[in-house]
């Protein structure tokens, strides 16, 4: 994963990094202020006598802790400009900007520093100024600084990338593992299977042939229900079977009130979708929109691909989302949001409103991903 991943809004990398991460980029300054310190003993000669390890110890500590301030201005940049989108190309280089402008403040910093040290361990003038090195050198020194907390920068983003899609994928499998027993709840409901039993131990007599059938869309909605937890996504095609088998127990306790309408973009039928999608809106727009009702009841189910964006909708034409006589929980359309927040964030969507010439209408708006 790179730093262009989907990152947490309002985190910048130091709000989220932990107590070993921390440690680790001190290890890692600190193993280089060791090179340092053998850089600096070669320059003041401290083999020859002319200094000591004190003193050069000493310079490069101070070094260290003097610019222990460059990551903090510099992963907040980056963060303000993440490489992301179509602003990648001028975001680099806004960052390459902000990189530049804190170098030689970060060498100038290095510089008082190493004068400081020396003063205070009791060099002599000319000493310092033979260890520090010209401004082109001490720029090039800086800028050690500068490309090695960028690639600490680059490094705590990949993991906290990681962590992040870890933390997606666990969410993802409890959504859905309570979308497969909310819906396995509703398939079991007393009243569900009973009328549907109860309907297949007439049509046995009546009509073997259907009553087979119907054993066949019960069985197949149980299985759906049941292996749920187990992927990630499924393709519409499948998504739509499930709901059919759904319907079409249900149509077999309405009979003729419940009228189905579909209509499906062809191009769609490939597209990835969360499991069990589509069987808590069709059950919500039964449950709220056709049971209690007289007469004929029309549920329709639109599904169209556009560039980039899958479009479901579910209408009904029963009293709305305000005149149900049954006060559910909303679990059912709560845990569709949720499930589509974690798979795709702010990418999708999911909108609950009142359908034109009466009834509910759900609309879901997601990422169009084909396998």
């Amino acid at each position: 994963m790179s730093d262009a991943n989907t990152r947490v809004p309002g985190q910048s990398v130091l709000a989220r990094i932990s107590r070993g991460e921390l440690l680790s980029l001190l290890g890692v300054g600190v193993f280089g202020e060791l090179l340092t310190v053998a850089w600096i003993a070669t320059v003041l000669g401290v083999e020859s006598g002319r200094a000591t390890w004190v003193h050069a110890i000493g310079l490069a500590a101070v070094d260290l802790v003097a610019l222990l301030w460059v990551p903090v201005p510099l992963f907040a940049w980056y963060d303000r400009f993440p490489l992301e989108g179509g602003r990648r190309p001028w975001n680099l280089l806004v960052r390459l900007v902000g990189a530049l402008v804190i170098l030689p403040v970060s060498s100038w910093t290095s510089a008082v520093a190493a004068r400081w040290a020396g003063d205070a361990l009791g060099m002599a003038p000319t000493a310092i100024e033979a260890m520090l090195p010209g401004y082109p050198e001490q720029l090039f020194w800086a800028s050690c600084t500068i490309i090695g907390a960028s690639l600490a920068y680059l490094v705590l983003r990949r993991l906290h990338n990681a962590r992040d899609v870890e933390q997606r994928n666990a969410e993802l499998q409890r959504l859905a593992l309570e979308a497969q027993l909310t819906a396995l709840a509703a398939e079991l409901r007393p009243h569900f299977l009973f009328n549907a039993l109860n309907n297949l131990a007439e049509l046995v007599h009546q009509d073997p042939v259907r009553a087979e059938a119907m054993l066949l869309h019960l069985s197949s909605l149980l299985q759906a229900t049941l292996a749920a937890g187990r992927q990630r996504t499924v393709s519409l095609a499948e998504e739509l079977q499930h709901m059919d088998d759904y319907l079409a127990l249900q149509q077999m306790r309405f009979d003729d009130r419940l009228q189905v309408m579909r209509s499906v973009d062809a191009s769609a039928l490939a597209a990835r979708v969360p499991p069990m999608l589509l069987q808590p809106l069709v059950e919500n727009a039964v449950v709220h929109g056709i049971e209690g009702r007289v007469g004929a009841s029309l549920l329709q189910v639109t599904v169209r691909a556009h560039p980039g964006t899958l479009e479901v909708q579910v209408d009904d034409d029963g009293p709305g989302p305000a005149g149900s006589p049954h006060r559910g929980t909303g679990t059912g359309l709560r845990n569709v949001r949720e499930r589509l927040a974690a798979l795709y964030g702010e990418a999708a969507e999911a909108v609950l409103s009142e359908r034109p010439g009466g009834g509910a209408r759900v609309l879901l708006r997601l990422p169009l991903e084909v396998a």
